[in-house]
């Protein structure tokens, strides 16, 4: 018999599959779900793949239930992804470059005014 789910409660889910848009799940009674991209963090999310991974075991809140029972879910609440989120944004410019850019002058060019602004940032926090 499948739990009744309720939007903001907290579930164990197993990640089932990955898709460039976000993460199938299922809970332990087989109920499934989606972790949009947008929901495993505050920050851009490039490729979940560097957050989740198939039979990976998440915490993650209930954000709606839809009327067949399908869970969306987030991991924004969840303390290791915020964890994750504080480190990203102690990691240096040239890391994110190679995390996320392809590497050209107009690519650069683009990016400049966000470095100026984060190294701005950064060394208003020190």
């Amino acid at each position: 018999m499948a739990k009744n789910y309720r939007k903001g409660q907290f579930v164990k889910v197993k990640v089932t599959g990955i898709q460039p848009y976000g993460a199938f799940v299922k809970t332990p009674d087989n109920q499934e779900g989606l972790i949009h991209i947008s929901e495993v963090m505050n920050d851009y999310v490039h490729d979940v793949n560097q957050f989740l991974s198939k039979g990976q075991i998440v915490k993650a809140k209930i954000l709606s239930v839809d009327k067949h029972g399908k869970l969306n879910l987030t991991l924004k609440e969840n303390e290791y992804f915020k964890s994750e989120e504080r480190k990203r944004d102690r990691r240096s410019v040239l890391e994110q470059i190679r995390e996320t850019e392809k590497y050209g002058f107009e690519s650069i060019r683009q990016k400049m005014p966000e470095w100026i602004e984060e190294a701005k940032k950064y060394l208003k926090d020190k």
